[in-house]
């Protein structure tokens, strides 16, 4: 199940910048509910949206990394538009956060260095995927 919504607050044209500002300033954010398995790339993830944060959980940490890596190149229009509607995007190892893009996310320099745009990353979260693995 996935579910978002959003509200609009007029139907009349825009006929200025100013008034094309002013209107995304007093627009709702979106609100996601979900609870999906996604393939992306072959690798099955989990999706669960939180409201204001949507948690993509990948399996093992070369999964998340080969996740990260492929996609970096949208991850300035994924934090953009994120942003734009008031929701954060955290990737996550068997519940670890390890990146966030968006609205909550505060990009690293080290993020940027490695040339992953405007990414947070959680280098504690990086350190625990790397040395727990799944039991049973």
């Amino acid at each position: 199940m996935a579910t978002v919504t959003a509200a609009r607050t007029t139907d009349e044209p825009i006929t200025t910048v100013a008034e094309l500002l002013d209107r995304l300033e007093r627009r709702p954010d979106l609100s996601v509910e979900a609870d999906l398995e996604v393939t992306i790339d072959g690798t099955t993830v989990t999706v669960r949206g939180y409201e204001d944060l949507v948690a993509v959980d990948c399996p093992s940490l070369p999964s998340a990394v080969d996740l990260v890596r492929r996609h970096r190149s949208e991850s300035m229009d994924a934090a953009a538009g994120l942003a734009s509607t008031g929701l954060t995007a955290e990737v996550r190892v068997r519940g670890v956060p390890l990146a966030r893009l968006g609205d909550g996310a505060t990009p690293s320099g080290l993020a940027g260095m490695l040339g992953l745009g405007p990414v947070e990353l959680v280098p504690e979260g990086l350190l625990l995927a790397a040395v727990t693995r799944r039991r049973g």
